[in-house]
C-alpha cells in the first residue's frame, strides 16, 4: 500500500472507489443493515394495521365432521355434518378502536425512526469523512515539512564540514526533523485506521480501495450569514421530526392505556351457523342456529356466557340451550397492565412537553457553536498564513547568512503547528454547520454554507 500526496490515495491490487461526501453517505445509506431494520419493522407494523382491521369484520369458519360407528353383532351407521359459522363483536367498549389507533400510531412511529436513523448515519458518515479529510491534509503538509527539512539538514551537514555550522547545530535540526517525521507516522496511522474503520462503517468489504475526493486545503469554499435565532427556532419547531415522533408516541401511549382501563367492559359478540347433516354426502338435514356470547371480566376472574337457538328438521325440532362459567384468577395481569401503561402515557406526556425546550437549547447551543467555529476559523486561517510568511522570511534570511538554519527548524516547527490548527478548526466548522442543520430539522447542505469544488 502506497500514498500519494495532494490527493492522497490509499492503492492497492484492485480498483479504486473515489470517494465525495455525497457518494459516501449514499453508500452507507444503502448498505445500512440498521435502516434495512427499520425499514422491515416498517412493514411489519404495516401488517399489524391490516390485523387489526381485520378484528372489525366478522370470522367464519367450515367444519366437515365425519363419523363411523361399528356395533357388534349390528348394523353399522355412518354420518357427516358440513358446517359454516360466523361470529361477529357487536360491542367491546372501543377496545377494538383503540387497538387499531395504536397501531397506526406505532407505524406512524416507525415512519418518523426512519428519517431519523438516516440524517444521524449521514452525520456520523460526513463527520467521519470530515476526519479523514483533515489526516490527509495534515500529511499533505507534513511531507512538505519533512521535505524542507531534509533540505535543510543536508545544508547544514555541508555547512558543518566547511565550518560554517557547528555539531550541536545539525543535531538540532535532525531533531526537529524527526519530531515531524514522528508526527507524520502519528497522523498516517490515524488515518490508515479511519480508512479501515470507514469501510466499516460504509458496510465496504474489507479489499475496498479508497480514495479521498475532497482536499480540505484547497478544495472547500467556507462561507458564513448570519441567521437570527428566533427564525432557527421557528424552523426547527416547524421541520423537527421529533415532534411529529413524540406526538405519536404520546397518543400510542394514551391508546394502550386505555385499553388497559377497559378491562372491565363486557365484549358481546353474536353469532349463526348453516348446517346439513346426514349418512352420505351431500348431507340432506339441514339445521341453522344462532347464539350469543358475553365475555366479562370481573377482578382477576373472567365470566363467560353462552345461548344458543338450534332448529332442526324444518323447524320441527328446536333447542335452546345456555352456559355461564367463571374464570377464577385468570386474569391477574390486569393491575400490572394498567400501572405499566399508565407510566408509560405520563413518561410520553411529560417528553412531549419537554420537547420545546430541548429543541430550544439544542438550537442555542447549536447557533453558539456555529458563530464560534466560524471566528476560531478565521483566526486560525490568519494565523496560519502569518507563519507561511515567517517561514518565507526565515528561509531568505537563512540564504543571506542573516539567520540560522537551527532557527528555520523551528519556525517550521510553529507553522506545522499553526496549519494543523486551520485544519482541525476548518473540520469543526463543518461539523457545526452540519449540527446546526440536525438542530434546525433542515436537511443536511439546506444552508449552502459549504461548496465543495468540482
Amino acid at each position: 500500500m502506497c500514498f500519494l500526496f495532494g490527493p492522497v490515495s490509499v492503492l492497492g491490487e484492485n480498483e479504486l472507489l473515489i470517494l465525495d461526501q455525497q457518494k459516501a453517505e449514499d453508500i452507507a445509506i444503502e448498505n445500512s443493515p440498521d435502516l434495512r431494520l427499520l425499514g422491515g419493522q416498517q412493514k411489519i407494523k404495516a401488517l399489524l394495521v391490516k390485523e387489526n382491521w381485520r378484528s372489525y369484520f366478522p370470522t367464519a369458519s367450515v367444519s366437515w365432521f365425519r363419523n363411523a360407528n361399528v356395533i357388534e353383532n349390528d348394523s353399522e351407521s355412518r354420518s357427516q355434518r358440513l358446517a359454516l359459522t360466523l361470529d361477529q363483536v357487536v360491542y367491546d367498549g372501543g377496545r377494538r378502536h383503540l387497538a387499531l389507533q395504536a397501531a397506526l400510531n406505532d407505524l406512524n412511529l416507525s415512519k418518523y425512526d426512519f428519517l431519523l436513523g438516516i440524517n444521524n448515519l449521514k452525520f456520523k458518515v460526513r463527520s467521519a469523512y470530515y476526519t479523514l479529510l483533515s489526516n490527509k491534509a495534515q500529511m499533505e503538509i507534513q511531507k512538505r515539512s519533512i521535505d524542507r527539512q531534509k533540505e535543510q539538514l543536508r545544508f547544514a551537514k555541508r555547512e558543518k564540514q566547511l565550518g560554517d555550522s557547528t555539531e550541536l547545530q545539525v543535531l538540532q535540526i535532525e531533531n526537529r526533523l524527526n519530531e515531524i517525521q514522528l508526527q507524520y507516522k502519528r497522523t498516517e496511522t490515524s488515518f490508515l485506521s479511519g480508512i479501515e474503520e470507514f469501510k466499516i462503517q460504509l458496510r465496504l468489504p474489507s479489499t475496498t480501495n479508497i480514495l479521498l475526493a475532497a482536499d480540505i486545503l484547497n478544495g472547500i469554499t467556507f462561507s458564513f450569514k448570519e441567521i437570527p435565532l428566533d427564525q432557527l427556532i421557528s424552523i426547527a419547531f416547524q421541520s423537527r421530526v421529533e415532534f411529529e415522533r413524540n406526538k405519536a408516541a404520546e397518543l400510542q401511549a394514551l391508546s394502550e392505556f386505555e385499553i388497559a382501563k377497559s378491562f372491565y367492559i363486557p365484549t358481546l359478540s353474536i353469532g349463526g351457523y348453516y348446517a346439513g347433516s346426514g349418512d352420505r354426502f351431500e348431507p340432506k338435514q339441514r339445521e341453522y342456529g344462532f347464539n350469543f356470547k358475553l365475555s366479562m371480566p370481573i377482578g382477576a376472574n373472567t365470566l363467560q356466557d353462552t345461548s344458543n337457538y338450534i332448529s332442526r328438521n324444518d323447524d320441527t325440532n328446536k333447542s335452546l340451550t345456555s352456559t355461564t362459567t367463571m374464570n377464577i384468577m385468570d386474569n391477574l395481569q390486569y393491575k400490572r397492565k394498567i400501572a405499566s401503561t399508565g407510566i408509560s402515557a405520563e413518561q410520553a406526556k411529560i417528553t412531549r412537553k419537554q420537547q420545546d425546550d430541548i429543541v430550544r437549547i439544542e438550537v442555542l447551543k447549536a447557533i453558539q457553536n456555529y458563530r464560534q467555529c466560524w471566528e476560531s476559523m478565521i483566526l486560525a486561517d490568519d494565523n496560519a498564513k502569518l507563519f507561511e510568511k515567517r517561514l518565507k522570511i526565515k528561509e531568505k534570511e537563512v540564504s543571506l547568512g542573516d539567520a540560522k538554519r537551527v532557527d528555520l527548524a523551528e519556525t517550521e516547527i510553529f507553522y506545522l503547528q499553526a496549519v494543523n490548527t486551520m485544519i482541525t478548526s476548518r473540520v469543526q466548522y463543518l461539523t457545526a454547520v452540519s449540527q446546526l442543520e440536525m438542530a434546525t430539522g433542515t436537511s443536511l447542505d439546506s444552508l449552502e454554507l459549504i461548496k465543495v469544488k468540482k
